[in-house]
């Protein structure tokens, strides 16, 4: 893995850009949000908390917050005609906005007047959608500015790589972030807009429980800091492009480059020159 490491010096590169941040109230995003506006950011945040969305606005003071569902189309353009409106240019999008749920295969109940019941979709709906529709409207309102270097981050999770059992969506639309992410790498840089991944292995939030923390135990977490620093990277070095930041234990380690040099490994040397020969012919 390319281990990347953040200066404090760098963070001064911040100052005075617009940074969108989707689901800023708690958490990581929260973390996000005060790392970029420690560091003057311009920095707009949505998230469906307004409560306590509205509380981190009141904490920082310039802060710009709009409650705000990223699966829902016209409350998401709403939220960046806003952005634009009120602070200009957008120059980074930071779609950190999900939700995870835990899930059962089998279905409950037997007899004969069991019945399949419809699975719930709202991961899906949140984590793949609506990073969908943040990616569109990221695109669309970077597009306005095309002058200046726009940078796109996505989250994706460490369930981008590993199997994440009873966590069945949510395993599903992280792994397709990462391959939204692949997919634009190479077509987003002919817009004057970069691309990347976030992958956050286990991260002490409040979202995870006593009963987690004693299974983990000595196993290395990242803070909500660690993470919030590595999306923010491609705000400090525009440059990069196409990287899944895998964050452990504090540490930023960039996943594409390895996979890519080994691919001859684990697919064979035939094969992958053929791969590499059909994505030439194919990728426009």
């Amino acid at each position: 893995m390319s281990a990347y490491t953040v200066s404090d010096s760098e963070f001064q590169q911040l100052e005075g850009k617009v940074i969108l941040v989707t689901g800023g109230a708690a958490g990581i995003g929260r973390a996000i949000v005060d790392l970029a506006h420690r560091h003057g950011a311009k920095v707009a945040f949505c998230d469906v908390d307004e409560t306590r969305g509205k509380q981190v606005q009141k904490e920082l003071g310039n802060v710009f917050f709009k409650k705000c569902d990223i699966s829902d189309w016209n409350d998401l353009v709403s939220f960046f005609q806003d952005v634009h409106s009120e602070l200009g240019p957008i120059d980074t999008v930071i779609s950190n906005a999900a939700i995870n749920k835990i899930e059962t295969l089998d279905e409950p109940g037997s007899g004969a007047d069991w019945h399949l019941q419809k699975p719930d979709v709202s991961v899906l709906n949140v984590n793949m959608a609506g990073t969908w529709y943040v990616t569109k409207c990221a695109i669309g309102f970077f597009r306005k500015n095309p002058e200046t270097r726009s940078q796109l981050v996505l989250f994706g999770s460490a369930a981008s790589f590993f199997d994440t059992p009873p966590c069945y969506t949510y395993c599903a639309s992280k792994a397709a972030v990462l391959g939204l992410m692949r997919a634009m790498r190479t077509q987003l840089p002919k817009m004057n807009i970069t691309v990347n991944m976030i992958a956050p292995w286990m991260t002490d939030t409040e979202m995870v429980t006593d009963h987690i923390r004693s299974i983990w135990k000595e196993l290395p977490a990242n803070t909500p800091k660690d993470v919030a620093t590595a999306s923010l990277l491609p705000a400090m070095r525009p440059g990069v492009n196409g990287k899944s930041f895998f964050i452990h234990g504090g540490n930023i380690s960039d996943l594409e480059d390895k996979l890519d040099e080994t691919q001859p490994l684990w697919l064979g040397t035939d094969l992958d020159k053929q791969m590499r020969e059909g994505q030439r012919r194919l990728i426009p």
